[in-house]
């Protein structure tokens, strides 16, 4: 039988056993104390009782010394035991209730233990022994009953008191820890209820003085759902974005092979058939290569390829690329950037990514406007800024042009200003960088500027 306990039986009786295991530790420790501390007033009182007898000695001799033995032993406790021996130098014995000297009596002074006469086999008796002037020898002896006494009330006292201690501990470790369990189990509550399907609830909190570690917990549960929601969104954005941009060049290639089906072109007609059909199936390739490639980056492996470079020499081969271009249209490229502009990065995606900017500037700008490239140090970051003169776009739309395959609804429509999927590889780029990617309104046109650090990008 497999018999598997919850984690608050288990708490509880994790916490009942470091308990008990610390009550019974003290126990024993006052125990030994008590014992120890009355032991020691055994032996204190031996020694007073030794210095009492010798003083009498010393005031009346042997008969005023035996009177007082006498009468000790007259007195005793029926529970008590007291040994008493005087004798001579010759060792014959005076008074007393000890038969013989015992064996065991080392030098004077020092403490000895004798059998109990009284209680034989259970407590032993505390004795010490000095030589009187006139060379005869006194021992004094009392019994450790009350020692025992002590030490046999406290083990009673220490069962009781352990096992109401344990009852206790059981009860009260079980409410401390289902009232500490709970915010688990609501969390639990709330994760069953996401996974039923109600994906808008989330982990209820505390804030202000009462949050704890479960609070912060769920906010960082909540967050992190609310970022897979984001995802979520994305996803479904992108996927709706794909249907809709795919599904106009493979309809338009199915059409033309059904149409050739029932009329074949002619010879002359086939170059320019076959050219169109080339650039539908170019345009899906190019799609789904260009979001294999936001993946790769996403996926932070290309950091491993990273190396010093200079960021300045880049901006000025990415312009000079693109300057047939925007002469072409109209424009003028006016670059502006600093000598020995060194970071660490990936140049390849680097310089795809200033491509691209500047390709979006182009695309968008008026005939006969600039676009402006700049690179300024701002701190321990290069800020790079791509300015053009266009249309910009709007400030509700400037975080949707991130996602991938999103295009402005004027652009959608339009021919030849891509698939939507520039910026969403720039931002990859510069998360991969540790940078920031900005939107702002450059009245008029849009102004996007990149913030890459200057020194290396560590790992998360």
């Amino acid at each position: 039988m497999n018999l598997r306990l919850s984690t608050s039986a288990r708490l509880t009786l994790a916490n009942s056993a470091l308990l008990a295991a610390g009550f019974g530790l003290l126990l024993m420790l006052v125990s030994w104390l008590a014992g120890q501390y009355m032991l020691g007033h055994v032996e204190e009182s031996v020694e007073a009782e030794l210095d009492i007898l010798a003083a009498e000695y010393r005031v009346d001799g042997v008969r005023g010394i035996s009177g007082l033995i006498r009468q000790r032993l007259d007195v005793r406790s029926a529970n008590h035991d007291r040994v008493y021996r005087l004798e001579d130098a010759a060792g014959r014995l005076l008074i007393g209730n000890l038969d013989h000297w015992p064996a065991s009596a080392g030098r004077e002074s020092l403490p000895l233990r004798l059998p109990s006469l009284l209680h034989r086999g259970q407590t032993e008796i505390v004795a010490r022994w000095v030589r009187l002037p006139d060379g005869s020898r006194l021992l004094v002896g009392f019994d450790e009953y009350e020692v025992e006494q002590v030490r046999g009330d406290i083990r009673r006292a220490a069962l009781v008191s352990f096992g109401l201690m344990l009852l206790a501990s059981l009860g009260g470790g079980y409410l401390i820890t289902r009232a500490a369990l709970r915010p688990v189990e609501t969390i639990r509550r709330a994760a069953q209820q996401i996974m039923d399907g109600d994906l808008q609830h989330r982990v209820p909190l505390r804030s202000g003085d009462g949050a704890d570690e479960f609070d912060r917990l769920a906010q960082t549960l909540n967050g992190m759902l609310d970022r897979i929601a984001r995802l979520i969104a994305t996803v479904r954005g992108a996927t709706d974005n794909i249907a809709h941009d795919l599904r106009s060049p493979l309809t338009r290639h199915r059409a033309r092979i059904e149409a050739a089906l029932s009329h074949p072109p002619t010879a002359d007609e086939l170059p320019d058939w076959l050219e169109r059909n080339l650039a539908d199936v170019d345009q899906v390739l190019s799609t789904f290569q260009s979001l294999l490639r936001i993946a790769r980056v996403d996926s932070g492996l290309l950091r491993g390829e990273f190396s010093e470079l200079d960021l300045g020499r880049l901006v000025r081969d990415a312009a000079e690329l693109m300057e047939p271009l925007a002469e072409e249209r109209g424009l003028r490229l006016v670059v502006s950037v600093p000598a020995g502009a060194v970071c660490t990065g990936h140049r390849d995606l680097l310089f795809q990514t200033v491509l691209n900017l500047i390709d979006n500037a182009i695309k968008y700008s008026p005939h006969g406007a600039a676009v402006d490239l700049s690179l300024t140090r701002d701190g321990d970051d290069w800020r790079l800024c791509v300015r053009d003169e266009g249309a910009g776009i709007p400030a509700a739309e400037r975080e949707r042009v991130f996602e991938r395959l999103y295009r402005l609804e004027s652009a959608r429509d339009t021919p030849g200003l891509g698939l939507g999927l520039g910026l969403s590889l720039v931002q990859s780029v510069v998360a991969l960088h540790r940078g920031t990617i900005a939107l702002d309104d450059a009245m008029p046109g849009l102004a996007v500027t990149l913030r890459l650090p200057a020194r290396p990008a560590g790992p998360h």
